[in-house]
């Protein structure tokens, strides 16, 4: 019996691995219906480890990007800014109004992996048939400055903040990037706050994994 399920990449296929009996076995099998990877729901049929990568940032505040059990609303983080972005930056410049993703966009408080987020590659275990979404918290300055969901509902006027580049199919072929416009609420009136999905990039799966024991939160 397939007890586990596991969403990974290597450098020359992607997989999807189950654990049982302690050995471990890849396996095929048409989607479920109850496997939704979306901005309604993050649900899986089955117990599923699923591999994270940070990609960059853009932006001011200091964010922490996390997983919420929808049933409990308990909040596990999984990537934490150490710092806003890799080079201080002056805050009064006006944004460009620009998707600033891209290594060479540098100019709205990039951060990148090993620099403004020491640990980019954290994995999740999804407990079978349990609804979760994303969260991304942010910070400047030490202050809060709101939390915002993948789940629109859960956003200020039901507004969607985070957008998925691919669903459940896209987790093993090549990765589902998660891009996040933050309420920039904080820093800029509600008018002049930018919507260029660049604040906060990660992807989940499609990306080289790493042992099965380590860095897994859920459990």
């Amino acid at each position: 019996m397939l007890g586990k399920s596991r969403i990974r990449y290597t450098a020359t296929r992607i997989i999807i691995g189950a654990i049982a009996g302690g050995l471990f076995g890849a396996f095929s099998s048409p989607v479920q219906a109850a496997d939704i990877f979306e901005n309604e729901v993050i649900e899986f049929e089955e117990d599923t480890v699923v591999e994270f990568e940070f990609l960059e940032s853009n932006g001011a505040y200091q964010s922490v990007f996390g997983v919420i059990n929808l049933d409990t609303g308990e909040q596990t983080p999984l990537i934490a800014e150490a710092k806003p972005s890799d080079q201080p930056q002056n805050v009064t410049v006006p944004s460009d109004y620009e998707d600033d993703a891209g290594l060479f966009n540098t100019d709205d408080f990039h951060g990148t992996p090993g620099n403004a987020v020491p640990e980019p590659l954290p994995e999740f275990e999804f407990k079978a048939n349990t609804r979760y979404a994303f969260y991304l918290e942010s910070y400047y300055n030490g202050r809060a400055a709101g939390t915002v969901y993948s789940t629109d509902i859960r956003n200020p006027g039901g507004k969607r903040l985070a957008f998925f580049e691919g669903g459940f199919e896209a987790l093993t072929n090549g990765g589902s990037l998660i891009r996040w416009d933050d309420t920039g609420s904080v820093l800029v009136k509600f008018e002049d706050q930018d919507v260029d999905s660049d604040d906060f990039i990660v992807r989940a799966g499609g990306h080289q994994s790493c042992n099965y024991e380590e860095n897994v939160s859920g459990n």
